[in-house]
């Protein structure tokens, strides 16, 4: 599978009901900034004030890795359900981007799951 093929129509339209979800949870992951409950995305002072700021570190700007990351929960993680090494290897080879810029956000999206 080339990494041009990686995503199927299904897919990209699976991304589409999912990336509001992935949105307004970044807004909320800003708006707990300092918080006890917020959730832990491997991130640092400076990335969260970026954000706030709307600057490069904008969801938009990180679309592709979550949704690269969320697709590839679905594809693989009935057979790997938790992030792993072996996972992070596949990912790292099928991932057409900056893989080490994102993989933070890969593995966020890899780990997301949807509330029923």
């Amino acid at each position: 599978m080339s990494k041009a093929d990686f995503y199927t129509e299904d897919d990209m339209s699976t991304w589409e009901r999912i990336k509001k979800a992935f949105a307004n949870d970044w807004e909320q992951t800003k708006a707990d900034f300092g918080s006890d409950s917020a959730r832990d995305m491997d991130q640092d002072v400076d990335d969260t004030f970026k954000q706030m700021a709307g600057s490069d570190d904008a969801f938009e700007n990180r679309e592709q890795a979550f949704r690269f990351g969320y697709t590839a929960q679905q594809r693989y993680g009935s057979d790997h359900p938790k992030w792993s090494n072996d996972v992070d290897t596949r990912l790292r080879s099928e991932y057409d981007g900056d893989y080490d810029a994102d993989r933070r956000y890969i593995q966020h999206a890899y780990g997301y799951r949807t509330k029923s």
